[in-house]
């Protein structure tokens, strides 16, 4: 058992301690999985079967091959009193229980979040009012933002509830201009939006509506396709479009060959799209008329859920991190897979997501090959 699991285990038997003796807690005691008694069903659970990645190179890869997804279902609560702790976000009832599908650590179970392994939490502020708690962990990133944040507003208001009623919205941000841009299309006045930011860590909320996430984190579900699409509104022309997504200057998950691929990709009519200079709604109509895109993995590629279904997408790697979730995002929108992970020299089967800032060593050679097998 490791330190962090170990002090989450003392911060549970303290807190457990100080409740029997009526003392108060500040924090979470124990932990809920699932739907919440009381919440309303949204979407139910459904499994489907994942369009494997039509080419890989140079080698098979696990995580790319053909499976079943699994979507979670979806769900609507309304609270009383409910602490919802952040960045990192934790919501704990009043109960004194983490509501494990809503309280999103990274590479931790539920029973060992942070919540738990801090004994002194950030004094709450009270919210007075009803509150939409979007906010979850990643979604300063515009991956997350997309994917896990926004469309909460969907799951809300399939179960009838009207965005202008609510006093204040809770999320991550609102200083992107990706976060300013999408709530201004969805009506959300960030006047009425709460934050965390300076010292506003921890807030307790006198009337929260708490929709649950619309699915795992990096599990996009056709649903989530839909609702974005039905936000930033393109017309879809098909125009035949060639795009590439590189990594420009990130500075982590560099594309070690950008250069030689890009010139060579400019060669055979794509052009090369920066999407951190352009609006949520340029880069929604960058991708709504592509008909091949070539991207490495990034937050970029998000914008494929602004793709028509059926176009060719062709995701650079490294070996040392592969992550499936764009590969699902296209089964959720109907679109074609295909990966290149690095060089042969540079294979490492790697089943784990624990070096994601891994460099992505796709070569031009094996890109080439890709195209051409793929007809592009």
């Amino acid at each position: 058992m490791g330190l962090k699991a170990i002090r989450a285990r003392v911060g549970r038997s303290v807190r457990k301690a100080a409740k029997g003796l009526g003392m108060p807690t500040g924090g979470p005691t124990g932990v809920r999985h699932g739907k919440p008694e009381g919440a309303k069903t949204i979407d139910p659970e459904r499994v489907k079967e994942a369009i494997p990645s039509r080419l890989i190179l140079p080698h098979r890869h696990p995580l790319l091959e053909p499976n079943s997804i699994s979507y979670l279902g979806t769900w609507v609560r309304r609270y009383e009193s409910v602490k919802v702790f952040g960045p990192t976000v934790g919501v704990v009832d009043n109960g004194g229980q983490l509501l494990a599908d809503v309280s999103v650590e990274w590479g931790r179970k539920a029973e060992e979040n942070w919540t738990f392994r801090r004994l002194a939490l950030p004094s709450p502020k009270l919210i007075p009012g009803k509150t939409l708690v979007l906010a979850s962990t990643g979604g300063d990133t515009y991956f997350h933002w997309m994917t896990d944040v926004l469309p909460r507003i969907r799951i809300v208001q399939q179960a009838g509830y009207d965005l202008a009623t609510f006093d204040h919205f809770l999320i991550n941000g609102s200083d992107q201009p990706f976060q300013q841009e999408t709530l201004r299309a969805l009506n959300v006045a960030t006047e009425r939006c709460l934050t965390f930011s300076g010292r506003s860590k921890a807030f307790r909320l006198e009337d929260a509506i708490l929709p649950s996430l619309p699915g795992v984190p990096g599990v996009v579900p056709p649903e989530t396709v839909e609702f974005l699409q039905g936000t930033i509104s393109v017309k879809k022309t098909g125009s035949g479009r060639k795009i590439f997504i590189g990594r420009g200057e990130a500075k982590h998950r560099a594309l070690l060959h950008e250069g030689e691929i890009s010139g060579n990709l400019l060669k055979r009519g794509f052009e090369s799209v920066d999407c951190g200079k352009l609006s949520v709604q340029e880069q929604a109509e960058v991708f709504g008329a592509a008909e091949v895109v070539v991207g490495a993995h990034g937050a970029a590629l998000t914008n494929l859920v602004f793709c028509r279904p059926g176009i060719r997408v062709v995701e650079l790697f490294g070996p040392r991190y592969v992550n499936p979730c764009y590969r699902d995002l296209c089964v959720a929108g109907g679109l074609r897979h295909s990966a290149v992970i690095g060089d042969g020299k540079d294979w490492v089967l790697s089943e784990k997501h624990d070096q994601p800032s891994a460099p992505i060593t796709a070569s031009w050679e094996l890109v080439e090959e890709a195209l051409r097998k793929l007809n592009c």
